[in-house]
């Protein structure tokens, strides 16, 4: 097994938006803290060449925002806060250019 770094840029190929709280083990906010957020299926690429599909969380969870095809770029954003209070945050796709 050999480390392989992935680019963080990548195009949409496909996307939803979660409406209510994922089930176990999700350990974010629910009930009225709860937030719809994006997810989508991105291809991450080397030049031309795919490189690999991955699914992730989007910044943007409004449809009228996102595309097919939109390029977008790995992020880090808050998630939640831990039993001690400490901030936990999430890799996320953030559209390019905003």
């Amino acid at each position: 097994m050999s480390e392989v770094r992935l680019p963080r840029r990548g195009t949409i190929v496909a996307w939803t938006t979660q409406g209510f709280p994922p089930g176990p083990p999700y350990l974010g906010p629910t009930g009225k803290d709860f937030v719809p957020f994006g997810v989508g299926l991105v291809e991450l690429r080397d030049g031309d060449e795919p490189v690999i599909r991955v699914e992730g969380r989007l910044t943007e969870n409004d449809p009228a925002k996102l595309q097919f095809g939109q390029e977008v770029e790995l992020t880090m954003v808050p998630f939640t806060k831990g039993d001690d209070g400490a901030e936990i945050v999430t890799f996320a796709f953030a559209p390019v250019g905003n």
